[in-house]
């Protein structure tokens, strides 16, 4: 669920601190994933992909496919794993799960550990890092943003910002020409002059994981007040709790600590290294295992490879460009001419014959002597 309404009022408060970005451009750019968020997609808005044993494979299709098209596009992926959730968060799984038992595929029930196992096994053989987060995923990928070792956190939840994800994008698919929604926190901060503490408190006042929002109290109201009083001790201080009554139930303190000091990997020992992918242990493990077809399989790879071997081709010698002549002086600087130069350094034409001088008698006789 993440934080409700917030990107709706970030997008209305503070546009520029959002842009839509096409996804080539983090080419040669780390970018964390939050695997669960992930498997959620592809197990929610795809049908089912059910192999011959009646399994489903729909996140290792989608996994498969989405992590081979970064790949093409110079993106190196970071998949972080979720691990034991918060007890503030079992409320809201609780009714995850009775809410995927009436009609929707039960994604959370049906993803056990096997699977997880099998995503790691997958992601192995294409030769991408994997995290396990001792906590929630958005936390150690905002961890991981922080220490310099990713350059960004994907995933729908917006809580990857009150978490400290300086970079958060969104809608990330693959997808011919796809363009991804890029939030920056430190905008967002700086333009409504809030800090990184009174951020997390509008978060909780939008509602969140761990606690109910306050009834009544829009996320319009929620900011303005923020903005006046600074805290939300402050805000119940100064509203009419008849109109905006808490819930029973508000572990305020509880969830304030779980944003703000998450329990996340040590990002400065995590060493991520990534290596070509193994197309037979791939076929081997996708299709003689899992039943996905080996002819999409190899037909995926052989575009990867010829992607990255366009990208690292060399510059052919009639590529480059020829060297063009130095220009003389004169082409820099012209030598302009007065009208009397130009007449006088022009050679003197005449059609007229030149007429030689009348000879008498007298000058004749002259000439001999």
């Amino acid at each position: 669920m993440g934080i409700k309404k917030l990107a709706e009022l970030i997008k209305d408060a503070v546009p520029e601190s959002v842009c839509s970005v096409p996804l080539q451009q983090y080419r040669d750019r780390i970018i964390a994933l939050d695997t669960s968020i992930c498997i959620y997609q592809f197990r929610t808005k795809m049908p089912a992909i059910i192999n011959s044993y009646g399994e489903d494979i729909s996140h290792l299709q989608g996994l498969f496919y989405r992590t081979v098209y970064l790949l093409e596009n110079g993106i190196k992926p970071v998949y972080v794993f979720e691990g034991h959730p918060p007890n503030l968060k079992q409320p809201l799984l609780a009714r995850r799960a009775a809410a995927s038992g009436k009609g929707r595929r039960n994604t959370n029930a049906e993803f056990g550990s096997s699977q997880k196992q099998d995503c790691e096994t997958l992601l192995s053989h294409l030769g991408v890092p994997c995290v396990k987060a001792p906590g929630e995923a958005e936390a150690t990928c905002a961890a991981l943003v922080a220490c310099g070792k990713v350059w960004a956190t994907a995933t729908e939840d917006m809580d990857a910002l009150p978490f400290g994800s300086t970079r958060l994008i969104r809608h990330l698919k693959a997808v011919r020409n796809c363009e991804v929604e890029e939030y920056s926190l430190p905008i967002v901060l700086e333009k409504l002059k809030l800090t990184h503490e009174q951020f997390v408190d509008l978060c909780i006042l939008l509602g969140c994981d761990y606690c109910e929002k306050i009834r009544g109290l829009g996320p319009k109201k929620a900011l303005k007040l923020l903005q006046k009083h600074g805290s939300i001790e402050q805000i119940l201080q100064n509203i009419d709790l008849q109109k905006y009554p808490r819930p029973n139930t508000w572990p305020l303190q509880e969830s304030r600590a779980l944003f703000l000091h998450p329990q996340v990997a040590d990002a400065s020992q995590i060493l991520l290294e990534w290596a070509e992918p193994n197309e037979e242990q791939l076929v081997k493990f996708l299709s003689h295992e899992k039943h996905m077809k080996e002819e999409r399989v190899r037909k995926r790879l052989r575009n990867l490879r010829m992607a990255q071997l366009n990208e690292e081709k060399p510059e052919r010698p009639q590529d480059v460009p020829k060297k063009k002549r130095q220009k003389k002086m004169q082409e820099f600087f012209p030598i302009k001419r007065s009208a009397d130069q130009m007449k006088a350094s022009k050679p003197q034409k005449s059609n007229k014959k030149q007429k030689m001088p009348k000879m008498t008698v007298k000058s004749a006789y002259a000439m001999t002597q």
